[in-house]
């Protein structure tokens, strides 16, 4: 209960420190990511790794539970950001270490991961959330998604393969997501990918994601979007929530603004040589919100284009604007924090 208090109290903080446009806050950031690995067997026409320079690595076990230490007030942790998270030859490790400090862990991957090692990993470790990105109804369709070595007979064989030991076991856990995201390319399969994938034991949402468009900066991945995304309608500016709310960590214990830094464009610290509570309201991290309240990002910033960001207008009347603000999702405050 004492817990669950000082949660809310910090959310709280969030948004006030937020909405009064504060450089500096009072409340601790929830770690939304910790990259597992940037190794992925896919080359997706819609992610933008296909860009990556940055080295492929695996995050060291030691790193990682040094950083789940500090995460007191996490909820729960994705273990992925650029790359398959089942790739990590530890995964269940990460899962562990996850559970020893009472935070959920959560990851998603590519059916061609779900071997039979790596199912009997996350179900002995007892992963809490499982998200499989699937991303087609059609053999044609998904292989022209996924390219590389993107089997659509494969993934279906490795998602029944879970489902039956998943079932087998009579294990709730993990809640096991199956997703398509809402493009050109898939905008006339999603009525069938949800009826195929509906009402199957062990699948527990069906989900339709909205098209990302990351930073802004890819013309040829934006391109795909369509007009399902409200965020190719935005039109008003409003500084992002996330400076003051959440922080994404690379395998190598880089420190990132969000999941769509996926080059490390943006480095706001390293936990190898600093600690979460340093990094927050160090003076890259004030400079960062400035620029956001400002909206006075330098030619070539990572948040110079994004139409990802999630905001709300300032107020002195914090908690009652966002209330008062009928389109603001609340899910994309409350999630994660």
């Amino acid at each position: 209960m004492v817990n669950v208090l000082l949660k809310l109290i910090n959310l709280w903080r969030k948004g006030y420190y937020y909405s009064h446009e504060k450089l500096e806050t009072s409340a601790f950031p929830t770690i939304n990511n910790i990259e597992a690995t940037n190794a992925c067997g896919m080359n997706c026409i819609m992610c933008p790794r296909q860009y990556m320079k940055r080295k492929i690595g695996f995050i060291d076990l030691a790193l990682f539970e040094k950083i789940v230490k500090q995460m007191k007030l996490n909820s729960i942790v994705v273990l992925h950001h650029f790359g398959d998270p089942l790739l990590h030859p530890k995964i269940e490790e990460l899962i562990k270490i996850c559970k020893k400090y009472g935070i959920k862990s959560s990851l998603s991957t590519n059916p061609s991961s779900l071997t039979s090692k790596n199912i009997k990993k996350i179900l002995d470790a007892e992963l809490d959330y499982l998200h499989i990105s699937l991303d087609g109804a059609t053999k044609e369709t998904y292989e022209k998604i996924r390219r590389g070595r993107a089997d659509y007979g494969i993934a279906l064989k490795n998602i029944r393969l879970f489902l039956r030991e998943k079932n087998r076991k009579r294990n709730k856990k993990p809640l096991t997501t199956i997703a398509i995201i809402q493009m050109k390319e898939t905008k006339k399969e999603i009525k069938d990918f949800k009826k195929k994938w509906s009402n199957i034991r062990g699948i527990d949402i069906v989900e339709v994601k909205e098209f990302i468009t990351w930073d802004g900066s890819m013309k040829d991945i934006i391109n795909l979007g369509d007009e399902y995304s409200h965020k190719f309608k935005r039109q008003a500016y409003y500084p992002c929530f996330w400076p003051w709310g959440r922080l994404t960590v690379l395998w190598d214990g880089r420190v990132v603004p969000c999941c769509f830094d996926y080059d490390g464009k943006l480095i706001l610290g390293d936990l190898k040589t600093q600690t979460i509570k340093e990094i927050w309201n160090s003076q890259k991290m004030r400079e960062f919100r400035e620029q956001n309240i400002k909206n006075s990002f330098p030619k070539g910033h990572l948040c110079k284009n994004c139409r990802e960001r999630e905001g709300f207008p300032p107020s002195k009347i914090y908690p009652f604007n966002i209330i008062l603000k009928k389109r603001f999702k609340f899910w994309t405050y409350f999630k994660f924090n």
